[in-house]
C-alpha cells in the first residue's frame, strides 16, 4: 500500500504543474502533463476500486461507508478531469488555471482522507484476513 501515497503525490504534482503551465500559456505542456495525469489517475482508481476497496468490503462490513465516500470522490475528480479535457479539446484554455487549482485541492483533500482514515483501516483488515484473501486469490 506504500505505492498509493507515492501515486497521490505524483497526481498532486501534475495538477500543480498543469496550473503553472497555464499561467505561462504553454498549451502543449498543459496537454502533455494532463494527458498523462488523466490516464494514470484512471488506472489508479480502477486498481484501487477493483482490488483494495473490493477486498476491504468483502472482508469487513464496517467499511461500506468510507468506501462509498471514496468512490464518490473518485467520481467527482473524474468528472472534473473530463470537464478539463473537453476544454482542452476545444482550445478553451480560459480560466483553466482555476480548474487545475480546484483539481489540486480536491485531490489533496481526497488523498488525505484515504491516507489518514481508509488506508490504516484497510491495512488492519486485510492483514488480519491475509490467509483467507490469499486462499481466494489462489482459487
Amino acid at each position: 500500500m506504500n505505492l498509493l501515497p507515492h501515486d497521490h503525490r505524483e497526481f498532486e504534482s501534475a495538477a500543480y504543474k498543469c496550473r503553472a503551465a497555464c499561467e505561462i500559456a504553454d498549451r502543449s505542456l498543459v496537454q502533455k502533463i494532463f494527458a498523462e495525469l488523466a490516464s494514470s489517475y484512471r488506472e489508479h482508481v480502477r486498481i484501487e476500486e477493483e482490488t483494495l476497496l473490493h477486498a476491504c468490503e468483502e472482508h469487513s462490513h464496517g467499511l461500506a461507508g468510507p468506501a462509498d465516500s471514496l468512490r464518490a470522490d473518485h467520481e467527482q475528480i473524474l468528472k472534473l478531469m473530463d470537464h478539463i479535457a473537453e476544454r482542452l479539446d476545444v482550445s478553451s484554455h480560459e480560466n483553466l488555471s482555476d480548474s487545475f487549482s480546484l483539481l489540486y485541492r480536491i485531490l489533496a483533500k481526497h488523498h488525505e482522507k484515504e491516507e489518514e482514515i481508509f488506508l490504516p483501516m484497510a491495512s488492519e483488515i486485510l492483514h488480519s484476513k491475509k490467509s483467507a484473501i490469499l486462499a481466494e486469490m489462489q482459487g
